[in-house]
């Protein structure tokens, strides 16, 4: 009985009190104005953790990550566990959620929830609803899916939206691998920005003045994929980039280089310049690297210093929301086998709670900031580019910065508008 007893789901006021009781105090977590986090990677239960919960290993990794200094984490939730029918929300799991936001706030973190998983670490999460013979159903366009979607960030929103420590909701972590590498769904980029910019309204909506935002790596930025890159810097009201610098090849040959230093800031100048109001925010939402496989052995004692100048770099971007590492804990293979290999040990701990050179980095690059933050760096020089230029005119930017010189990018369609560029700080324009 007593199993029974602890097994059981707890829901609405019984417990909500319950929780309230055992929660301790919430620590109050630095408000910096460039904020410093990671992205959560259970080190027991992967992201398992949703059903096979277990308190004291999650506020172990939480010690570990506020150790660090780092304010705020990113949780991915796993949308079948959460949704196992469209009119279907698990009270059991929001319940979770929401202790597990009690948990990082007495470790003095913020989070941002991550919902329609989708895609993580090349498994894929989608509930067994869309799951359909012959064809998947598209989430993007169904209508039903959609309303379900609506369903759950709802039921999310009246669980943790009010919560202290809840930064705001990100759709969807990379979302085009599912219909582009596993269900072959086919959506169009006006369905994808249709979706994003629906369901962050949605989000918005449901949760007023969070972070909302989808979460993208640099597919869409680089080569104008999947979504539009216009579409995309106007859903919601962040805007969230992956650099995932690592996948360059370039820190296996110049890891402190301007290519492999300036790539994250470079990508937010990409997202300011296309996205309609100048002050736009743009979180570097995911970065990291495993060094193993993308550094050489000649490179790999660089490994501390590219990420600190990365960082350094993107802070000196204006309006920039923060950087959020991936990850915080290696995954342990026996746990989890089967993943591409890089996905192991991007942790800045080990799964077993080692702290690992990142990590050590990352802790002494958090205490320089807190003693001295970083200002941003006026960007009074523009590089004009085409408004559907492929490439961006990375190696002109990539000089400039080499030279010492922070450099914006301006849309062909917008350079001669004096009053943006006035808004921007823009005074010089030169061209590729």
């Amino acid at each position: 009985m007593a199993d029974l007893k602890r097994r059981s789901v707890l829901t609405g006021a019984v417990a909500t009190a319950l929780v309230a009781t055992a929660a301790p105090a919430l620590a109050a977590p630095p408000r910096r104005a460039f904020r410093l986090g990671v992205n959560y990677t259970p080190s027991t239960r992967w992201f398992h953790m949703w059903e096979d919960w277990r308190e004291d290993d999650l506020r172990r990794d939480l010690d570990d990550i506020a150790a660090l200094g780092l304010d705020h984490l990113r949780l991915m939730l796993l949308w079948s566990a959460f949704q196992p029918e469209p009119g279907l929300v698990s009270g059991e799991k929001l319940d979770r959620l929401h202790r597990f936001l009690d948990l990082a706030g007495a470790a003095g973190l913020d989070v941002e929830v991550t919902v329609f998983n989708g895609h993580i670490s090349a498994r894929y999460w989608t509930p067994n609803w869309l799951q359909t013979k012959p064809k998947p159903v598209n989430w993007f366009t169904d209508p039903a899916a959609l309303d379900a979607q609506r369903t759950l960030l709802r039921a999310l929103a009246e669980r943790i939206g009010r919560h202290p420590r809840f930064l705001g909701f990100d759709l969807s972590n990379e979302p085009y691998y599912y219909w582009d590498d596993f269900a072959g769904l086919f959506v169009t980029q006006a369905q994808a920005d249709t979706w994003a910019r629906t369901l962050c309204a949605t989000a918005e909506e449901v949760a007023p003045g969070k972070a909302h935002t989808v979460g993208c790596d640099r597919a869409p930025w680089d080569n104008g994929t999947y979504f539009t890159r216009r579409g995309l810097a106007d859903a919601g009201n962040v805007v969230a980039i992956h650099p995932w610098t690592s996948f360059a090849g370039t820190l296996k040959t110049d890891p402190l280089g301007a290519v492999a230093t300036h790539n994250a800031e470079r990508l937010v100048q990409v997202a300011q310049a296309y996205a309609t109001d100048p002050a736009r925010r743009v979180w570097i939402q995911e970065d990291g690297a495993a060094p193993s496989i993308h550094f050489s052995d000649a490179t790999r004692p660089q490994y501390g210093e590219w990420l600190s100048r990365s960082i350094r770099n993107a802070a000196s971007a204006a309006h920039t929301l923060g950087f959020t590492w991936w990850c915080s804990h290696d995954v342990n293979p026996a746990l989890v086998p089967n993943l591409n290999p890089l996905e192991y040990d991007l942790g800045l701990y080990t799964n077993d709670r080692r702290l690992k050179p990142a990590g050590q980095a990352l802790k002494a690059l958090v205490a320089e900031f807190d003693r001295t933050p970083p200002q941003p760096a006026p960007r009074t020089t523009a590089i004009v580019v085409p408004d559907l230029f492929p490439t961006w005119g990375n190696d002109r930017f990539f000089k400039l910065a080499s030279e010492g010189k922070p450099v914006a990018f301006v849309l062909q369609s917008r350079a001669s508008d004096a009053n943006y560029l006035k808004q921007r700080g823009i005074t010089e324009l030169v061209s590729l």
